[in-house]
């Protein structure tokens, strides 16, 4: 009885080591470069693997990662974004959203072995913004205090908030 129980014990410390030093495998599905393409700058949680979009303008209703031609104005609303919730503004063509800046535990199962090397210097951040335009070539922005960024027709940026603790993204529109 006592050989079986050593040999357990043996076995299962074999498994955890070999568990432990091969590598995280590749997702069926990648949160970053399998998505559809984006026209506005996404946020991924890098615990969770979800990913929104930060949306300014009306999508097209047909064309995916395209504009609208025509732009409502004057509109507020809620922006539910991996779990977390902002506003979207249209009279100011603003989208704001405050993160927490504590680390979330960053999760490899939820992205590629090329998306991870891309998140190689962002995975204490636990959120990051994405240019999804083209997914299979995605461009990533850690987010910090120094944080400004513009692409296409988005200017963001990224500043403290008064209460502690959390960022506050600014998305502004420069399309009008």
């Amino acid at each position: 009885m006592k050989k079986y129980v050593i040999l357990i014990i043996f076995v299962t410390l074999i498994l955890v080591f070999v568990s432990a030093i091969l590598p995280t495998p590749n997702p069926q599905y990648c949160t970053i470069c399998d998505s559809i393409p984006y026209h506005a700058p996404c946020l991924v949680n890098l615990a969770t693997g979800e990913m929104g979009e930060l949306t300014v303008y009306e999508p097209h209703p047909f064309k995916v990662a395209e504009l609208n031609d025509y732009q409502k104005s004057g509109t507020f609303c809620f922006l539910p974004v991996v779990g977390l919730i902002g506003y979207r503004d249209t009279a100011n063509w603003e989208t704001h959203i405050a993160i927490p800046t504590e680390e979330n535990e960053y999760e490899e199962k939820y992205f590629c072995k090329s998306c991870r090397e891309l998140l190689v210097n962002c995975i204490n951040q636990g959120y990051v913004l994405v240019d999804l335009r083209k997914p299979q070539n995605p461009i990533i922005y850690a987010i910090n205090e120094a944080c400004q960024v513009s692409f296409r027709c988005y200017q963001i940026c990224v500043v403290e908030t008064k209460e502690e603790g959390k960022y506050e993204i600014i998305v502004t529109g420069m399309l009008y």
